[in-house]
């Protein structure tokens, strides 16, 4: 029996539409790391595979009069805040291949691998808006053909720097073999660059994960992604998504496809009777994740235990990344009670085995 692969969201989106007027929100320290520390730690204890930071490159200034908008902390950033706070789980920021520079991005993730010791992943994504805030940068005429470049030349990047380059030689007096460096060449509309200035922890690449739908989104998936985060709300939607992903992973000669990580929105209370009071009463706005088309759970722990395992059961889901709703209540929930009732029913593990994020997708296939 396979194992699921559970990640979680630090939208935070159990602040989204009213829930940021609870008492108990600690909306004043939305934008402290005080605040994401607690969502990772709960996380982390329950042996999450890792933590996941969506992102926008635009604010409607409207959007936050009345709640968050897309107001957030850059993930790269919060992601290096939380290495020191944790040990285990894989932290996965999100990284726009239109906009982002190949250089920054594989010096940003090579350091926090480092730092993180073989727990960095990233969340590709083409961008649909924030093209006035990079005024100065083109926006390519075929974004996936421009993120296959940018995937390309940034992995190539960790590797200009390789880790078999260090040799640490006190006697010789030779840290590193120059010959062992090297650079990329073109790829696109991206110059030659490299090599790079922080060198690579191992020779594999970093876990990547994506986020979208459409026919190119989705041949990308199978082609470069070890998990994809999806928009399925129905047990439908699953399946054929992830019957395209194993065709497509398949036909690139891949071993292994993506895994299918659909968004689910945990709207949780120990009664269904005060899920849905909750739930009406944080009703989704325009802005908010909940708003786009995410599989959705009201209701007890089990309710959403039962739900994972008959997505999981029907070849729709490969695990699923949560995004709590309405309250930190759904995530404490989620995490004390059912991830640990996932891994009771022995389908989700009971322990980190391994140190990296590549180790932790990797368990239990």
């Amino acid at each position: 029996m396979t194992l699921l692969h559970i990640g979680l969201s630090l939208s935070p989106t159990w602040l989204r539409a009213g829930s940021w007027r609870r008492p108990d929100s600690r909306v004043e320290e939305l934008f402290t790391a005080d605040f994401f520390v607690e969502a990772a730690r709960s996380a982390e204890a329950a042996h999450l595979d890792f933590l996941f930071k969506p992102d926008a490159l635009t604010l409607d200034p409207a959007s936050v009069e009345h709640g968050l908008g897309f107001s957030a902390l850059d993930p790269t950033m919060l992601m290096a805040a939380l290495v020191a706070e944790t040990t285990r789980i894989g932290l996965v920021p999100t990284l726009s291949s239109t906009f982002a520079h190949p250089f920054t991005t594989a010096r940003q993730l090579q350091s926090l691998d480092r730092l993180s010791a073989g727990r960095a992943g990233w969340n590709v994504v083409t961008s649909l808006g924030g093209g006035e805030n990079f005024a100065d940068r083109d926006v390519p005429a075929d974004p996936y053909v421009n993120a296959v470049d940018f995937v390309t030349v940034v992995e190539g990047l960790r590797q200009s720097f390789p880790a078999r380059a260090l040799h640490h030689d006190r006697t010789a007096g030779v840290f590193a073999d120059p010959a062992a460096l090297s650079q990329v060449p073109p790829h696109g509309r991206y110059a030659s660059a490299g090599p790079l200035s922080v060198p690579a922890l191992s020779d594999e690449p970093l876990p990547l994960l994506h986020a979208g739908g459409s026919p190119a989104s989705v041949d990308f998936a199978a082609r470069f992604a070890d998990a994809v985060f999806a928009m399925t709300a129905e047990t439908s939607d699953g399946v054929a998504l992830r019957g395209r992903l194993h065709a497509g992973a398949g036909a690139a000669g891949r071993k292994r496809a993506p895994l299918v990580l659909p968004g689910v929105s945990l709207c949780l209370a120990p009664t269904r009777a005060q899920a849905e009071e909750l739930a009406n009463e944080n009703q989704p706005g325009p802005t908010s994740p909940a708003h786009v088309r995410h599989w959705t759970i009201v209701g007890t722990p089990q309710d959403a235990v039962d739900e994972i395992l008959r997505r999981a059961d029907a070849g729709a889901i490969d695990g699923v990344i949560a995004l709590p709703a309405a309250s930190w209540g759904s995530l404490h929930l989620f995490t004390s009670e059912v991830v640990p009732a996932l891994a009771a029913a022995g389908r989700f593990r009971t322990a980190y085995s391994g140190t990296t994020l590549r180790g932790h997708l990797a368990e239990g296939i």
